[in-house]
Parts: structure tokens; sequence; C-alpha cells
């Protein structure tokens, strides 16, 4: 019999990840951690004024939030909807409208983002005109 595959929060670092100014977050990835191939699940902690992520949207993965610590902005295509601890938020795959968070609150914001991991995937960042082809691994730039 294997031993059961366990890691706590505590002994994970804060780990930073940024894309450009104003975009920054830390993140906690217990699910690699230990291995995990067909779901994801990280803790994100992200400082007041910064931008989670690119505003992005996935056409194939889908992914679920719940806000733990903090308030903040979820922006949702070309709105921002307040949320705030206790909030869960799910984003099917394919869903039309672009998401990340912002946090506006006073204290850092913290939630678990998780979902299911696919072979290939489209993410596409609209503000940026881009999209990334998991299946490539390439960012390609929109073709108007």
């Amino acid at each position: 019999m294997s031993d059961p595959k366990i890691v706590n929060l505590s002994d994970l670092p804060w780990t930073p990840w940024t894309t450009r100014e104003g975009v920054a977050v830390e993140i906690r990835d217990p699910a690699r951690k230990l291995g995990s191939s067909h779901c994801g699940l990280r803790v994100y902690r992200l400082t007041p004024g910064m931008q989670a992520t690119r505003l992005h949207r996935h056409l194939l993965q889908e992914e679920m939030f719940l806000i733990l610590v903090g308030t903040g902005t979820l922006r949702h295509g070309d709105r921002d909807v307040p949320v705030k601890a206790g909030d869960f938020i799910l984003y099917p795959a394919g869903e039309e409208s672009a998401h990340t968070f912002v946090n506006t609150g006073l204290v850092p914001m913290e939630y678990i983002a998780t979902g299911d991991r696919v072979a290939h995937e489209v993410c596409e960042y609209p503000e940026d005109g881009t999209v990334y082809v998991e299946a490539l691994d390439k960012t390609l730039r929109n073709e108007d």
C-alpha cells in the first residue's frame, strides 16, 4: 500500500509570478507539488492595486475560483464585478467573457483557483491581441 499524497500549504513557498507592470501575483501550487496531471489547484495572493493575470479566456479548460480573504474586482469582459471572501466563481470552458482579478481592497486578496487540465488548450488574450496554443507551446498574434 502506498502512502497518501499530502502537503501542507504552510510548507509551500509563495512563488512570485508576473507578466508585465501592474500584473503580478504570488502562487502556492499544491497540486503540481504532489504530481497532479488531470486537475489543477493553486492558491493566489494578490497585493492591493495589482491585477492577477492578463485578461483572458480559455476555450477548452474550465476554471473555478473561491475568494478566501479580502475584496477585489472581477474583470468580466467589459464589466467590473465586486468580489469578496466567500464568493465562488465559475468559468466553463468556452465562456465568451475574458476575466481576471484586481485587488481593489486594502489587504492582500487570497483565492483558490482550480480546474481541469487538458492536453490541448487555446487561451485568448483580447487586450494583447494574442492567443496561446498549448499543443504548440506557442503564443500567436491574432490576425485581423
